[in-house]
Order: structure tokens, then C-alpha cells, then sequence
């Protein structure tokens, strides 16, 4: 528990969280070979995009419903039923194989992912010492990027030879059995060190009230801002890089997610050091030159360049955006003002690869990147004002 007097950040519950929020993720990264199996069971075209997408609905739709609704107290059991449906799911995909099948088991594997991760971020938000928000929020990060570098190599090489896709899912999904008795121990330190009385969850008008505050809400719509512009780039880099007659954009993604790792692991401190407003203005700034440097300079050396902008700002935005929120919060809605965050940045994922697909259907790639770097001139100026204050703990 956080401690003015005793500021440590990795207690017992802090790396808990971070393990539980890992293998969660791990369970969202092991279908980047989704497609391809949805190819292989001969699942038309047009269900596989729906089919994919659905998973990030159902977490969007059960972190809006959900998230007013947690408190420290039933934060574990929720976690629990979280994991038992992930678990679930493992199991289902061993036997859907319809696209009705797989699209309900989809819808529940999001479900599942939201009650898991919006019961750890309010735990998250009452463990971490409030003078060292930034650094938490960063190794946070690091345990939900992490999967994405890790899971793929080792399923692309245990699938299909060594297990099918669907085993693959399934043993996955089993990692997170232990997670079951884990979470009410994590629950019931969590709430032996909470002060008498900050479990009580506010009133659903109180909480609208909070999000429409005009420092929430805009620190809303930057988050937002930021994921819809690197989403959009994100799911069209492929195509953009095959357009210009480049290759290895896979090597462009390991350098960006390295840069960003490596930033938030070895310096971290600067995320409690230096203004958080200053970091967010800094993020968009980078990215916004990635664009730029991407439709300028098309070559593959500038290319790579590119990636080492957009880890630096990818490296600093997150920290910052969340270890903001937290402080601009008052203590009632610190968890539910976390959890819109991450509303947020599904929103923007979601909406990032149709509006950066209509862009380049528009105006072509140079277009494209050009409304890229328009989009994050845009969240710059989202933030004018949006100044920092210490909420009493």
C-alpha cells in the first residue's frame, strides 16, 4: 500500500498486478495468428475482420458498463470471474469452429479481458505511492507491451507443428489458472491497507459529473487522440511499406517496441522527475514527426528512423496520459477515471485503422500521413491548459 512515509513501489501487490495484467495481455497477443486460422477453417472474408474485431467491442462495451461499478472490494471477485472466462474460452476454441461459434466466443474472450483488467487498474490505483505515479504507471505498461514481443516468436514456433492454433489459444488461456487464488489474496492485503471508508464507490450521477469535468474529460479526449493516430499507422504500415516497395516492417515495429521498452524500464524516473504536461506535449510532438519524417524522407534507413521517434513518443505517452489522470483525480474517482482512460485508448484503436483507411482511400499515403501528423498537431493543442494539480490524497 502506498506509503508517503514508505514510497516503495514493487510491493507484493504492485508485482502482482503487473504478473496478472501480463499473462492477461498474453491472452490478447497469442491471436495475432487469428487471420490465418480463420483462413485455414475456411471462414469467409468478410466474417474474419468482424470476428477479429469483436473481442476489442465486447471490452469496450464491458468497460464502459462495468468500470462506475468497482471498487476495491469487489475488485478481485471480478478479476476471478475475468479469468474463469478467459479459461472458458481456452476451452471453446478447441470445439467453435462456425462463425457464429467463434463470434460468440470472441464477444466473451473481450469480456473477459475488461472484468480482468478494469478489476487490476482499480487495484492498481489504490497499491501505487501517489510520488512515484509515473514510474508505477510506466512498469505497468512495460507488463501489457511485454506480451507482444514475447508471445508470437514462441507460438510461431510451438504452431502449428507442435500444437494447432486452437490448442495454442487454449494453453495459453491456462496460464491464468493460478491467477484464480491469487487475486483474493491480492484482494484482501489490498483492503487490510486501504483507510477506513475509501472503498465506497460514488453515485452513478457523481461519476458523470467527474467525467464531464472539463480536466478529465479533456485528458479523455487527448488520450484518445494520441491511440487513434498510432493505431491508424499501426494497422496500415504494412501496406504503406509494401506501397513504397519497402520491406521488414516487422523490423520497424521490434524498433519502435524496443525503443519504448527500453525507455520506460531505464528511464523511468523522468516520468516522476519531469511535468507530466511536458512529457504528454513531447509525445505528441515525436509522433507528429514520425509522419512528417515518413512522408518526406520514404526510404528504408529514414523509415527505421521513424520507428525510433515514434518509441520515444510511444515510450513517454502512456506513463504520462495515465500518471496525469491519477493526479488530476480526486481520490473517489482515481479508479474509474483510470478505467475511462483505458475506455479511451480502445476507442481510439478502434476508430484509428477506419479512419486512417478512409484517409489513404482519399488522399493516398502522403495524404494519410499528412492528416497523421495534422492528428497530432490537433492532440497538442487538445492539451493547451491542461495543467496538473495534486489531488489530496
Amino acid at each position: 500500500m502506498s506509503n508517503p512515509a514508505s514510497p516503495r513501489l514493487f510491493s507484493f501487490e504492485f508485482t502482482t498486478l503487473c504478473l496478472l495484467i501480463f499473462l492477461s495481455y498474453c491472452n490478447i497477443s497469442v491471436f495475432y495468428s487469428l487471420y490465418v486460422y480463420l483462413d485455414a477453417l475456411g471462414i469467409p472474408p468478410s466474417w474474419r475482420g468482424l470476428l477479429i474485431g469483436a473481442s476489442s467491442l465486447a471490452t469496450m462495451a464491458a468497460y464502459l458498463v462495468a468500470s462506475p461499478f468497482l471498487t476495491t472490494t469487489n475488485a478481485p471477485r471480478v478479476a476471478a470471474c475475468g479469468v474463469a472466462v478467459l479459461l472458458g474460452c481456452g476451452a471453446a476454441y478447441l470445439a467453435a469452429v462456425s462463425p457464429l461459434a467463434l463470434l460468440a466466443v470472441r464477444l466473451a474472450n473481450g469480456l473477459g479481458v475488461a472484468l480482468v483488467s478494469a478489476a487490476a487498474m482499480t487495484l492498481l490505483v489504490a497499491v501505487i505511492p501517489p510520488a512515484r505515479s509515473g514510474q508505477a504507471f510506466g512498469m505497468y505498461s512495460v507488463a501489457m507491451l511485454l506480451p507482444y514481443s514475447i508471445v508470437p516468436p514462441v507460438f510461431d514456433w510451438v504452431s502449428p507443428l507442435r500444437l494447432t492454433y486452437p490448442q495454442g489459444y487454449a494453453a495459453m488461456a491456462l496460464t491464468l489458472a493460478p491467477a484464480l487464488a491469487v487475486v483474493f489474496v491480492l484482494g484482501r492485503r489490498v483492503r487490510r491497507q486501504a483507510p477506513a471508508g475509501k472503498a465506497a464507490r460514488p453515485r452513478l450521477g457523481d461519476m458523470a459529473r467527474n467525467a464531464a469535468k472539463r480536466p478529465v474529460s479533456q485528458l479523455l479526449a487527448v488520450n484518445a487522440m494520441y491511440y487513434l493516430s498510432f493505431a491508424a499507422l499501426f494497422f496500415l504500415a504494412k501496406s504503406l511499406f509494401q506501397a513504397r516497395g519497402l520491406a521488414h516492417v516487422g523490423v520497424f515495429f521490434s524498433i519502435q517496441t524496443a525503443c519504448m521498452l527500453l525507455l520506460r524500464i531505464f528511464a523511468n524516473r523522468i516520468f516522476d522527475v519531469v511535468p507530466k504536461i511536458r512529457l504528454i506535449r513531447f509525445c505528441y510532438a515525436v509522433t507528429g514527426g514520425t509522419f512528417l519524417l515518413l512522408f518526406f524522407f520514404p526510404g528504408q534507413a529514414m523509415a527505421y528512423a521513424a520507428a525510433v521517434l515514434l518509441g520515444l513518443g510511444m515510450g513517454v505517452g502512456s506513463p504520462s496520459l495515465n500518471a496525469l489522470m491519477f493526479e488530476l483525480s480526486e481520490p473517489p474517482y482515481r479508479s474509474v477515471n483510470a478505467n475511462l482512460m483505458m475506455l479511451s485508448l480502445q476507442g481510439g484503436s478502434f476508430c484509428g485503422p477506419i479512419l486512417g483507411g478512409a484517409a489513404v482511400a482519399v488522399w493516398g499515403y502522403g495524404g494519410f500521413l499528412l492528416v497523421g501528423a495534422g492528428a497530432c498537431l490537433a492532440g497538442l493543442a487538445m492539451g493547451i491548459g491542461l495543467l496538473p494539480r495534486r489531488a489530496p490524497d
